[in-house]
């Protein structure tokens, strides 16, 4: 159980509406008992039993009384939170502020019949406060506050130790506040003030201003539409080209016929060497195409035999065409698949696709 009274003076420095520092000299003084806490009794020679000894001098820890004054030193900062969730100019705030101090404390303790004096302590402070306030004016502030010191060393109350070991004061109360300085709100002087003409310049300017500005955010907007519709031209442009050597790739592709080969053989057959002659004449004629040459056999022999007849069919036919002066690298690239599974019959299945690419 604690109470008592205090009293202060506190001066400070406003870096903005969030942030301010604070410094302040208070001093209070209180009294605390162990009532309603703890039913021990004190013997005269400081020990502590559960009930009074026979013979024995002694106090319930009830009957003991703690008279406390204490000064205090302290610096904290205050912050602000309304600032970042209200309007500028609200009258209200609502600080929350981190707390260094220096205690000094000086106890009496009080029993029914002897009074024991505690030597003067000195103390290091951690805690806080917490504190609403309005603004009355420009000038004053009001404001309600609580806060805590949770102080190193011995405890200061005076009373014998017990089961409690914090060592805190808690102190809360109301303060008012005058601000030095000019005011936030100063009256603007008589050179600041101006004509009704110079306010109907200032607003032409602004039109005038405003209208330049439109103008470039319209003319900028035309030229992204422009060069947006270029591109989309473009992009149109290089597709058509795309699509059309598409189409005369296969074109090409589909008049040279499918060239077939005889049962385990190699040899082109005297019937396809037209379509290799007008294969050739297209390569001669579009030097930007290039050939890709597709072989398969069918599923007859063993997959190895299969594997060497298929490139030995893409060989032979390669080999036609350098003969007849197309550069290798115009051939490639070309595959020989080996056996066709897919293939509708054996004899379907022993072919070269000739197909023409850009």
């Amino acid at each position: 159980m604690h109470w008592g009274t205090q009293g202060g003076v506190f001066g400070g420095y406003r870096f903005n509406q969030l942030i301010s520092v604070e410094a302040a000299i208070q001093y209070g003084a209180q009294a605390q008992t162990a009532r309603g806490c703890c039913s021990y009794w004190l013997s005269e020679d400081g020990h502590r039993y559960v009930a009074p000894l026979l013979d024995a001098k002694g106090w319930y820890y009830e009957d003991l009384l703690t008279r406390t004054q204490w000064g205090k030193l302290a610096v904290q900062a205050n912050f602000d939170l309304l600032t970042l969730v209200s309007v500028p100019d609200s009258r209200w705030s609502f600080n929350l502020s981190p707390q260094l101090a220096l205690v000094a404390t000086k106890t009496r303790l009080v029993m029914p019949d002897a009074v024991s004096q505690k030597p003067a302590q000195f103390h290091f402070g951690l805690g806080g406060q917490v504190s609403v306030g309005y603004q009355v004016n420009d000038r004053i502030q009001a404001a309600v506050y609580a806060g805590m010191s949770a102080m190193t060393g011995e405890r200061f109350d005076n009373m014998p130790e017990y089961a409690h070991n914090s060592n805190i004061i808690w102190d809360a109360g109301f303060k008012v506040s005058y601000a030095l300085g000019a005011s936030r709100k100063a009256a603007p002087a008589a050179e600041d003030l101006v004509s009704a003409s110079e306010i109907a310049r200032l607003m032409a300017e602004l039109e005038a201003s405003e209208k330049a500005r439109l103008a470039a955010e319209q003319a900028a907007r035309e030229a992204r539409e422009m060069a947006e519709r270029e591109r989309l031209a473009g992009e149109a442009a290089a597709r058509e080209v795309r699509e059309a050597a598409e189409a005369r790739e296969r074109a090409l592709t589909s008049l040279i016929p499918t060239i077939y080969f005889a049962d385990n053989s190699k040899k082109i057959a005297k019937e396809y060497e037209p379509a290799l002659e007008q294969a050739l004449a297209v390569l001669q004629q579009y030097p930007d195409f290039n050939l890709e040459i597709h072989t398969f056999c069918s599923r007859s022999g063993s997959i190895y035999y299969n594997n060497k007849l298929s490139r030995q069919r893409l060989e032979v036919i390669c080999n036609w065409f350098i003969a007849h002066g197309i550069p290798a690298e115009r051939l490639n690239p070309s595959v020989s698949h080996g056996i066709d599974n897919s293939a509708r019959g054996y004899k379907l299945a022993r072919r070269a696709e000739l197909r023409f690419v850009k």
